[in-house]
């Protein structure tokens, strides 16, 4: 129920204090995800690889069935093998997101990513893999610098790592969450949309090697607790 001074409180202003909370979102998560009014470069991309993968595999439908014939006898589908090497040879963009934002993360967590394309914003790329996910990267002092403040700052944010130059936590709007990491001293910003009603953002950040567990979490988790059983009184 809403108090009597949110009652009196013109209506204008009630819409501004939770537009300004979105808007405080979108400059976290930059202007691809909140533009309405176009259509997202990097959901564009996918559709299109999507339509064009559909219209490839459906005359080898055959030779699908075959080679999954062929793992049930014990050979190995290359697909499913396919190595990072070979996975940059198919798209030179996903070394060149490992060389460039390599400071933000651990080294096999690239590893994890089938492509990355540019997203329509200088110096920044969209990266997503099947079981990883999409991110986005930047590279932006300025927006390094303003993505941190909002982090810190914002009362809906939470920070699992803040060493000044590096920067962890997520931030959140509704059941919507953005991961973020930021490297200060180069300017670059790494950031993921989760669902609360799915994932833990906490438990995606440590699970992805973007931050340490804090010891006594870790203790908890490893050492289950025994309760030592009564003794029988003499």
């Amino acid at each position: 129920m809403l108090s009597l001074t949110a009652l009196r409180m013109p209506l204008n202003i009630r819409v501004f204090r939770r537009s300004a909370c979105a808007l405080a979102l979108c400059g976290l998560l930059g202007v691809t995800a909140c533009g309405n009014d176009r259509d997202d470069p990097a959901q564009a991309a996918t559709e299109t690889s999507s339509e064009s993968a559909a219209e490839t595999t459906t005359p080898t439908a055959s030779s699908a069935r075959e080679t999954s014939q062929s793992v049930g006898t014990g050979t190995v589908d290359a697909g499913t093998a396919e190595t990072s090497s070979e996975k940059t040879k198919k798209n030179p963009n996903l070394e060149k997101a490992r060389k460039q934002f390599a400071a933000l993360a651990p080294k096999d967590f690239f590893d994890q990513f089938d492509s990355c394309d540019a997203n329509g914003v200088q110096n920044s790329m969209a990266c997503s893999g099947e079981k990883i996910g999409q991110f986005q990267f930047f590279k932006s002092d300025s927006k390094a610098a303003s993505t941190t403040q909002l982090l810190t700052e914002l009362r809906s944010s939470r920070v699992v790592e803040d060493t000044g130059r590096r920067v962890v936590g997520w931030s959140t709007l509704g059941s919507t969450a953005v991961i973020t990491v930021v490297d200060n001293d180069e300017g670059l910003v790494m950031q993921q949309m989760v669902s609360t009603d799915e994932k833990d953002p906490a438990e995606q950040i440590y699970a992805l090697g973007l931050a340490q567990r804090p010891q006594a979490e870790s203790s908890a988790m490893e050492t289950p607790t025994h309760t030592e059983p009564a003794k029988a009184k003499s």
